[in-house]
């Protein structure tokens, strides 16, 4: 993995003098100050500076809309904060950091989707780096039990908590303003441009068109001069939409690289194969082991936070396979479900129960059904975790422990709950506006912002690959905003209710016909690893048991009965059958979460700093 990363380190005392506050004087930068940077453009206009971390794909077109003269991304940014204030960085299309200093206040604003670097800050000082955090004076790392009980329910911890005390974190798409008379953060994008957006009916041809138009002039923007794009390729719509548009706008080479996984009878390498061949592509492929798991420390540090998710690891080991060969840009599919809108059928159940009146009953359900016995492999964890799923429609998906175990292990009671809780609308009057309110509140600034770009965007940083999104795009997101719903997804509340609507409506009549038959014709695999082949080794999983239950963090825990409880469960559903997958998947994720949360504690509280999975659990 990459180890030289670009950073800045600064202080909010404007009269702050930065390498006083540093435990090292060693360090290589531009120093100006109480700013201390390396990797940023840096730009000065009177008593204003400004740094930026940034790969804007429209900055000559914004340059032009403001009568901007020629200079770097720095000089551009000074000329539209002059004109247009922090509200003008709405016009950027791509991935920033950007921290504007002035004498009596500092403004840090990131990118819509979060791809340009973190910023974590205390009420003192700020840095780009979560290990960063340790290099100031006086810094100690001491544990934040809303953060830590956040992430081992739904595997991350949203911002602005992080998962240690005093210390947050910028969302993506908003901006903190520091002044001598406190934090505040702003939103650059929210909900309510989207609820009062135009939507015009158009013809289902011309929306095509123009969302076709749209996807080239992205991957122009992001692939550049370059001779030799790589691609992402996992078998479906958003990846196979990436190299069927990426032929007609690229005629130099392309690679595509794709992730499969032993013994798996599901296995889309054969249709990334199909592609890949119809499109001309230089063809590569990784098998997924399990032995993955050994590089879960470098994942920790990596994505900062504790943080687990089906595919994070499939994303790392994808990323290992670009590092080597030198690419300008590699194009990857993320974020197009949710920019379109995903999971429509549990939308339109939500919708139908609330019509039907059945809400109260399905939440007397699910109060009912939180504890251990609907938390086995058969019918009763199911209806729990399809009527969860439909109830909190809202709110992320719970992989991670359910709320009775954490109570189990923690004293739950003492521990605030996570903001995020109380931004998430409650009530809606027509399933448009549930429809847009769950885009927005769930697939945006959660599955998007907070989980697909952050871990994809963190993991290609650290091995120094260069990954665009070409869906992503401001101008489709626009786009996508100004169309009826019924473009996006198609079928009526009854149809999407029995699965039978259509997600990405028009992405898929526009990327259908370019696709091999045999990719558009099968069922959709989804892009998450199987997570029990991460624990399908039995020496393994004991090691495991063993070094959890002898941790630092288990010593914190209310009762250790709770441990030995669940690793006798797992080892059961380990070598048995198994009636439903997502159980299995349930149950790994919460292993799996177990495993990072005693990792993150032994190398941010205790310093136990090794290199393998293998060296703390032998």
């Amino acid at each position: 993995m990459n180890s030289i990363q670009p950073y800045i380190f600064g202080l909010f005392d404007p009269q702050g003098q930065i390498t006083r506050q540093m435990n090292t004087s060693q360090m290589l930068g531009q120093l100006t100050g109480r700013i201390l940077s390396n990797g940023y453009v840096s730009g000065k206009k009177g008593d204003r500076q400004v740094y930026i971390y940034s790969r804007i794909y429209n900055l000559e077109e914004v340059r032009k809309q403001i009568g901007s003269a020629q200079g770097n991304s720095a000089d551009l940014i000074l000329d539209i904060f002059d004109r247009e204030g922090v509200k003008g960085f709405r016009r950027l299309n791509g991935k920033f950091t950007i921290i504007i200093c002035e004498p009596e206040r500092i403004i840090i604003i990131r990118d819509r989707n979060g791809e340009g670097r973190m910023v974590y800050y205390t009420k003192d000082f700020f840095t780009d780096s979560y290990q960063g955090l340790s290099l100031f004076k006086g810094f100690k790392a001491v544990p934040d039990l809303t953060g830590i009980t956040t992430f081992l329910k739904i595997g991350y911890i949203p911002a602005p908590v992080t998962s240690l005390e005093g210390v947050s974190k910028i969302p993506a798409g908003e901006i903190l303003y520091v002044t001598g008379k406190g934090l505040n953060l702003e939103k650059l994008f929210d909900f309510e441009e989207i609820r009062h957006h135009e939507r015009k009916e158009i013809p289902v041809n011309e929306a095509i068109e123009n969302y076709a138009d749209l996807l080239k002039k992205s991957l122009i923007r992001r692939i550049g001069s370059a001779d030799t794009v790589g691609a992402l390729l996992s078998g479906g719509y958003d990846s196979g939409g990436n190299i069927a548009m990426l032929r007609e706008v690229h005629p130099g080479k392309i690679k595509t690289y794709s992730i499969g996984f032993k013994d798996n009878p599901a296995s889309e390498l054969p249709y990334t194969k199909m592609m890949a061949e119809k499109f001309g592509a230089e063809h590569s492929e990784y098998l997924m082991d399990g032995t993955e798991i050994e590089y879960l420390p470098d994942i920790i540090d990596s994505l900062g936070d504790p943080f687990s998710e089906s595919g994070f690891m499939l994303n790392h080991s994808a990323m290992k396979m670009v590092a080597g060969e030198n690419l300008d840009v590699t194009i990857g599919g993320d974020g197009n479900d949710q920019y379109f809108g995903a999971g429509i059928r549990e939308t339109a159940l939500r919708y139908k129960m609330q019509r039907f009146g059945l809400t109260p009953f399905s939440k007397a359900l699910n109060k009912l059904s939180d504890n251990s016995l609907f938390d086995l492999d058969n019918l009763a964890f199911r209806i729990h975790f399809q009527n969860q799923k439909i109830l909190d429609v809202m709110e992320p998906e719970t992989f991670g422990l359910h709320d009775y175990q954490l109570n189990r292990i923690f004293n739950m009671e003492s521990i605030p709950p996570h903001p995020y809780l109380k931004e998430i609308p409650r009530h809606f009057k027509s399933y448009e506006e549930l429809w847009l309110q769950r885009n927005y509140y769930l697939h945006i600034r959660h599955s998007v912002n907070e989980v697909i770009i952050f871990k994809a965007s963190r993991l290609s940083e650290s091995f120094g690959v260069h990954l665009a999104f070409s869906y992503t795009d401001l101008d489709i997101y626009n786009f996508l905003q100004g169309l009826p719903i019924s473009l996006r997804a198609k079928g009526t509340i009854e149809e999407c209710m029995k699965g039978k609507g259509i997600t990405k409506f028009i992405h898929k009549q526009l990327v259908k016909p370019m696709l091999p038959a045999a990719v558009t014709n099968r069922p959709k695999q989804g892009g998450f690893s199987p997570l029990e082949i991460f624990f399908n080794d039995k020496t393994r999983r004991e090691n495991i048991y063993r070094y959890i239950r002898n941790s630092a963090f288990a010593a914190t825990l209310k009762t250790s009965g709770f441990l030995d409880a669940f690793f006798e469960q797992y080892e059961r559903l380990s070598t048995g059958k198994t009636y439903w997958f997502w159980y299995k998947q349930v149950k790994s994720n919460q292993m799996l979460n177990l495993l990072i949360i005693t990792l993150w504690w032994d190398r941010v509280l205790q310093g136990k700093k090794s290199g393998k999975l293998s060296d703390y659990i032998g």
